[in-house]
């Protein structure tokens, strides 16, 4: 897949919001129901793009575990469409975002600003990176678990 499957608007969202996971929260939490929809289900194509997590990453010659590829991917996304971007497309291997991710090479210059992970509702403590807090706010607001129905969406 290539970089124009995930919308433009997904990304304004996280470059408008960005660093303050506050404003992402409070961002959710004036959309209706479908727009969280959508949002999960955009950051999730996004992180699926650039790695079968049941694969793995190979980072120092070991091979990460699904979950711990899948957090890799999640990150990647969160950092804005700029480093999802050169991954994506190949220009950076998903193994040297695995060692900026873990603190042990430089950020390149398409990394901004870490997420504060702040919150203001105090039930969002736990969704606290920007790929989570839409789960936060959807429980919150439609009393609803957001993995149960994008399953039903996805027809899981």
């Amino acid at each position: 897949m290539g970089p124009d499957h995930v919308s433009d608007g997904f990304w304004e969202v996280l470059e408008s919001t960005r660093p303050r996971l506050s404003a992402l929260e409070s961002w959710l939490g004036t959309q209706p129901q479908e727009a969280l929809e959508a949002f999960a289900l955009a950051y999730e194509s996004a992180a699926e793009s650039l790695a079968d997590f049941s694969e793995g990453v190979t980072v120092d010659r070991e091979v990460w575990s699904e979950d711990s590829t899948e957090d890799l991917c999640l990150w990647v996304v969160g950092q804005g469409r700029g480093l999802w971007t050169s991954v994506v497309v190949g220009d950076l291997p998903l193994e040297e975002a695995a060692l900026m991710y873990l603190g042990r090479a430089p950020l390149g210059p398409d990394v901004v600003t870490p997420w504060d992970g702040e919150v203001s509702e105090p039930g969002h403590r736990g969704y606290q990176s920007p790929g989570t807090i839409v789960h936060g706010v959807y429980r919150t607001r439609f009393a609803a678990d957001l993995h149960e129905r994008l399953d039903g969406v996805r027809g899981d």
